[in-house]
């Protein structure tokens, strides 16, 4: 038995149901495309939602605006696994190895997904096209957890679990080690990095050890 045309376009027409969680998923993965195809300012809602398999209504039921596509998107890929109050463990106590296991798992966890090292390119890429753009952004959720946390390294500081130093001083240099390979896998686009990212956050671990241990 075949399928007429009116059954085949009322197929076509049904999409599954999907919670919002994933569906806000499915639109991100679309947009990425968009975004990395076309740039910020020439990619459209309709061409999203499109991608996504979702009619313009569709979209506009999750998201208000592009901005608010694209602020989502670097957030999930991102910091996805990042708690709102920030990657370091505030509880009175920690050891100073365990504060410092949990900082670094948690910018590494899902660095191996491709979203993520994809968005990052597109932030550099929309830095210079779309500055105000990417300012709002920094302002809006990075500079916010970064004085949360240089306010919880202060405690530690203040308690006697770090040693006070340059690093403590400025904590958001605490990253680095990541951010260098990081670029470093953006220049060369392959796996071909001088050392590999489980090596690199095993050493990344020492290295702030070494630094905050106190004396």
């Amino acid at each position: 038995m075949t399928t007429g045309p009116c059954e085949k376009k009322a197929a076509r027409g049904r999409r599954r149901y999907l919670p919002s969680v994933e569906r806000k998923r499915e639109i991100l993965d679309a947009a990425l495309i968009e975004f990395s195809n076309h740039g910020y300012a020439a990619a459209t809602m309709e061409r999203i939602a499109a991608r996504a398999g979702l009619s313009k209504a569709g979209i506009y039921a999750h998201y208000k605006s592009k901005d608010e596509v694209f602020e989502d998107l670097l957030e999930t890929a991102l910091s996805p696994s990042v708690k709102a109050d920030g990657i370091l463990p505030p509880e009175a106590g920690a050891p100073l190895a365990e504060i410092v296991s949990s900082y670094v798992d948690q910018m590494y966890d899902r660095l191996g997904e491709p979203i993520v090292m994809a968005t990052f390119q597109l932030l550099i890429a929309e830095s210079r096209r779309e500055p105000a753009l990417i300012r709002r952004w920094y302002d809006k959720m990075l500079e916010p957890r970064r004085l949360r946390e240089q306010a919880v390294v202060d405690e530690y500081v203040r308690r006697g679990t770090m040693r006070s130093s340059a690093l403590t001083g400025h904590f958001m240099l605490a990253a680095s080690p990541l951010v260098m390979w990081i670029v470093q896998r953006m220049l060369r686009q392959d796996d071909d990095v001088p050392m590999p990212l489980e090596q690199v956050r095993e050493a990344h671990k020492q290295l702030l050890l070494d630094v905050l241990e106190p004396r």
